[in-house]
């Protein structure tokens, strides 16, 4: 390859340049590599990870065979052995593995996490009772860098479920030189300000790019919020410390987002299902108390018919009795009257008068003897049809 001031290359000479640099030197062929284990894991039967020492990282794979028997985990220390070589497609080195041989001493990012872990764990750091998260939150404050894509997801997953939230940003970066700093300002700011709740949130990335959120002091920092956290850093197979320490640990930053607010169009759903429900059981007690009020109308109509027939019977009854007494009582009166009468006929002087006698009165007084009289008295002699005026002619009182 020759190369030239006014020439311009494409990306593939540049790579396929540096691919032959790396194949023809000896010493990136046949090496063996001493360094602890991290980001581990299996893809399409090829094992994929990275030897890791304090100061710089190598990406490594094993390709489908080479690791058969093989058993790997982050924290390991291993030595392996290879050929540095470059990977085109993403223009990256790495070591291709022929051999692995297990050393017998862990790792030091594995060592510092359980002592950190243990440490922390001594203090009851992992033991604080969790929060409870708001349902209904008007404010939420999201640590995460504002440049992220994390930050994207969240912003996104909000306004689809519950766009009624306003989010506070506090900025930071979430690796490299100073983000620790920035994490733990970041963090005080948040538990100055009034807010419902705060997510921390990290996209995925290499087990050393998520290192920050195992750091004792943000860890500490996590657990002294006021309010209550959610996590969402890295993806679904991630874990760090700070998980340990929120009162609700998600996946991603996406769970995390989903996590802190209600989704609207589940409310709206539910509400709808329950005045469906609600509208549902009126008719059903609308239509079960029509059904009574009818068989109550129905009985009242039949008992009130009953009563009048009864009253209607009990009064013909009463009146019945109440006219036998009386023309008893009539007849009683009658006789009584018949009897009274009779004996007033008794006593009736114009009876005594038609059998023929007469009332002779002097001067308008009843005379009862003769001897009242002398000759020449006026008096008024009373038959029952009339009365005549006499004078008294003589006295024969001697001749009766």
């Amino acid at each position: 390859m020759e190369w030239g001031e006014e020439r311009v290359y494409s990306v593939s000479d540049i790579t396929f340049y540096i691919e032959n640099l790396f194949e023809s030197d000896e010493n990136l062929t046949d090496v063996t590599v001493v360094g602890e284990v991290v980001d581990c894991k299996t893809r399409n039967d090829h094992l994929f990870f990275s030897l890791k020492d304090e100061q710089a990282s190598i990406g490594c794979v094993m390709f489908q065979g080479a690791h058969m028997g093989i058993h790997l985990e982050d924290g390991m220390m291993v030595q392996a052995n290879g050929d540095v070589r470059v990977y085109p497609p993403r223009g990256q080195y790495r070591l291709v593995c022929r051999r692995l041989r297990h050393l017998p001493d862990r790792g030091l990012m594995f060592l510092k996490l359980k002592e950190t872990y243990e440490r922390l764990s001594k203090m009851g750091i992992f033991d604080k009772p969790k929060k409870r998260l708001p349902k209904f939150p008007s404010t939420i404050g999201v640590i995460t860098s504002r440049d992220s894509a994390a930050l994207q997801d969240i912003l996104r997953t909000i306004s689809e479920r519950f766009p009624f939230v306003k989010v506070v940003l506090y900025h930071t970066s979430v690796q490299g030189k100073g983000a620790k700093e920035e994490i733990l300002k970041a963090l005080y700011d948040a538990n100055l300000d009034e807010l419902d709740v705060v997510i921390i949130a990290r996209g995925g990335g290499a087990t050393e790019d998520l290192w920050l959120f195992n750091d004792e002091e943000v860890v500490m920092g996590v657990y002294a919020l006021r309010h209550p956290v959610i996590t969402g850093v890295g993806h679904q197979i991630d874990s760090v410390l700070v998980d340990l320490v929120a009162d609700v640990a998600a996946h991603t930053p996406t769970a995390a987002a989903q996590n802190a607010v209600p989704d609207m169009r589940e409310i709206v759903g539910n509400v709808e299902r329950s005045l469906q429900t609600c509208f549902t059981n009126i008719i059903r007690l609308w239509n079960r108390t029509k059904e009574r009020s009818d068989e109550l109308l129905l009985e009242m109509k039949r008992g009130v018919t009953q009563l009048l027939d009864d009253f209607e019977k009990s009064s013909k009854q009463s009146l019945e009795k109440l006219k036998t007494l009386i023309d008893g009582k009539v007849d009683s009166l009658n006789r009584k009257l018949e009897l009274a009468g009779a004996r007033l006929n008794l006593l009736n002087p114009v009876a005594e008068l038609e059998r023929g006698y007469a009332i002779v009165e002097k001067d308008g007084v009843r005379v009862h003897s003769s001897r009242e009289l002398s000759p020449g008295d006026v008096l008024m002699v009373r038959f029952h049809d009339g009365s005549v005026k006499v004078v008294v002619d003589e006295d024969r009182r001697a001749d009766e």
